[in-house]
């Protein structure tokens, strides 16, 4: 993957996945721990062990980083775009970029506010999935019980004709 489609698919990503992408190295495979204490010992963000790995999984998803073993994560170099030289025919004019502020409390209160819908929307799904589940549970108990009072009823018929043969 060349740099600038590499960049473009980072610019979609979350805040918490680019500041996670620069701690995923190259040469070797970290598994979502050991890039967390990264992440953590930079004080590049304070996001939890499992906001890290849901960012690692966003990576993985969009092809910027891999998995080349279970729970280890890497990802590949970068290829360079060859340049192409051009004739500068006048001299541009230096300007300075002042640095770049610290992140302020509304980036991270945003961020968080990121995280707090993300774990929602997956908390939701499983309420989903676990409601399906008791759904599931309840017509099957529902099922027993209808052939538990057939059997009875069964069981009463029997009764009265053992009755009538004493």
């Amino acid at each position: 993957m060349n740099e600038s489609r590499q960049t473009q698919i980072l610019a979609g990503q979350s805040s918490i996945a680019q500041k996670v992408f620069g701690f995923v190295p190259m040469q070797a495979s970290w598994s979502a721990h050991d890039i967390h204490g990264a992440v953590i010992a930079a004080n590049a963000t304070g996001a939890s062990a499992y906001a890290i790995r849901r960012a690692l999984g966003e990576l993985k998803d969009a092809g910027l980083v891999r998995e080349p073993v279970g729970g280890k994560f890497q990802r590949d170099a970068a290829i360079p775009k060859p340049k192409k030289e051009q004739v500068m025919t006048q001299v541009a004019p230096q300007t300075v970029v002042p640095n770049k502020k610290p992140e302020g409390a509304l980036d991270v209160l945003a961020a968080l506010s990121g995280e707090v819908v993300d774990l929602s929307g997956e908390f939701s799904k499983r309420m989903k999935a676990l409601a399906a589940r008791i759904e599931e549970v309840a017509l099957s108990v529902e099922a027993e019980r209808e052939s538990n009072a057939e059997a009875i009823i069964k069981a009463k018929r029997l009764q009265e004709a053992l009755r009538e043969f004493a």
